[in-house]
């Protein structure tokens, strides 16, 4: 019952917390490096490199230490692993307040690099924890409120990283002080997570980072449910983050906005994926409810389409962003719930490690998908929305044929919701 709900311990809102924090530093510290670096190379052509370096090293991880990050989560207990993350998190901040104060900005991509390291080590204990403490029936909530958080705190880092950067000036060092102060926090909070058991020590360790991907993903073969959750949730990420990329020229070029338009266009966008996902957990009623999928993905293909082609002002793209980002939560939170729920639990940290650099695959494709289409192309930012509507709607169709279920589910929901409000 709600009254004994895990979801409002201690331990779990301490979990909450921690997550909220760490998310809030990667944003923030990311825009100040991106900001501080912009304003110290203006003018010499070489910001135009350096921000796109920035991005990519902090992706790189993703792809480089999601093994050896699952291996972690499987091997030892997975607060542990947070615990250590978080603490390794001061040491690289306190690396990044000092070359923030002598203004090194090259060695600051280092600093950038291991901070998206320590993401990635984070990620998978992260996402094992819920279905090591959750039951089954909280889990989809569970996860709703994690998306809530996250995106709550990608939004307010970010305006805090430019907040703060204009604050400090030419002293981005007093700005960096409050990364130091936050991932003290977060560590703090990181102490009270509700405890997990032990590691599974038989969990192998591999030198080589891409062998033990390969290895999951032909073990998933024998769950065609899990494959398809693990290649939806990727193509999930490929969406935003192809939508994240376009959403730049289309406020500067469409719209005639600036920077700040394209701030809160983000926003309405993370916004809606926070609540839709926290709404979806809510219609999930105590399972995984695969039959949001195909509903969820066709409406998030419906206003990608309406952004597209009637998004020229600036409610409805404000409007359509935002129905995009919720539809965009229905269909990504019974992927990462299925996800969890049917992984072998000897190895959870692996198959989540995978997914991650799956993940990090599909947003590097969604730059060059966007180089293609506005580098070489040279279409408007509002067709790549079409194209994302067109694309999605076909991912749905195998999806659909590949797993009849989804659209089984779907119907039994739309029922299910019929009876409930009728």
């Amino acid at each position: 019952m709600l009254s004994a709900s895990r979801l409002k311990t201690p331990g779990f809102i301490a979990y909450l917390a921690t997550q909220f924090a760490g998310a809030f530093n990667d944003n923030l510290f990311k825009l100040l490096l991106i900001c501080f670096a912009s304003n110290l190379l203006a003018g010499t052509g070489h910001d135009k490199i350096y921000v796109p370096i920035a991005g990519a090293l902090f992706i790189l991880p993703f792809l480089l230490c999601s093994s050896y990050a699952g291996y972690l989560a499987d091997r030892f207990s997975k607060k542990q692993v947070m615990v250590g993350t978080k603490v390794a998190e001061i040491v690289i901040m306190l690396c990044g307040l000092l070359l923030f104060r002598l203004q090194t900005v090259n060695l600051l991509l280092l600093v950038l690099f291991c901070m998206g390291a320590q993401s990635t080590f984070f990620s998978p204990a992260k996402y094992g924890f819920l279905p090591e403490t959750l039951p089954a029936a909280e889990l989809s909530r569970g996860n709703g409120l994690n998306q809530l958080f996250t995106f709550l705190a990608i939004i307010l880092g970010s305006w805090a990283g430019g907040a703060l950067s204009a604050w400090s000036g030419s002293e981005p060092h007093l700005a960096a002080v409050w990364c130091v102060i936050i991932a003290i926090i977060g560590t703090l909070f990181s102490f009270a997570i509700t405890p997990t058991p032990p590691g599974n020590p038989k969990a192998r360790f591999r030198l080589d980072p891409l062998t033990p991907h390969w290895h999951t993903f032909r073990e998933m073969k024998r769950d065609r449910l899990l494959l398809l959750s693990l290649l939806g949730n990727s193509y999930f990420w490929f969406l935003g983050a192809l939508f994240q990329l376009t959403l730049v020229f289309f406020a500067k070029e469409t719209l005639q906005g600036d920077d700040h338009l394209v701030g809160y266009l983000q926003a309405s966008v993370a916004l809606g994926i926070g609540f839709g996902s926290l709404f979806a957990g809510f219609l999930s009623r105590g399972k995984i409810e695969y039959g949001l999928i195909l509903p969820g993905g066709v409406m998030t293909a419906l206003f990608a389409l309406l952004l597209g082609f009637w998004g020229d002002t600036r409610s409805s793209a404000f409007l359509f962003s935002a129905g995009l980002g919720f539809c965009g939560g229905f269909f990504q939170l019974p992927l990462v719930t299925s996800i969890q729920k049917r992984s072998p639990k000897r190895c959870l940290g692996r198959y989540l490690g995978a997914g991650n650099a799956l993940d990090c695959i599909a947003m590097i494709c969604a730059s060059l998908v966007q180089w293609l289409l506005l580098g070489v192309f040279h279409v408007q930012a509002g067709t790549v929305f079409v194209f994302i509507g067109l694309l999605t709607l076909a991912v749905l169709l195998l999806m659909a044929g590949k797993a009849p279920t989804l659209m089984q589910r779907s119907g039994k929901l739309a029922s299910s919701l019929h009876r409930r409000f009728s």
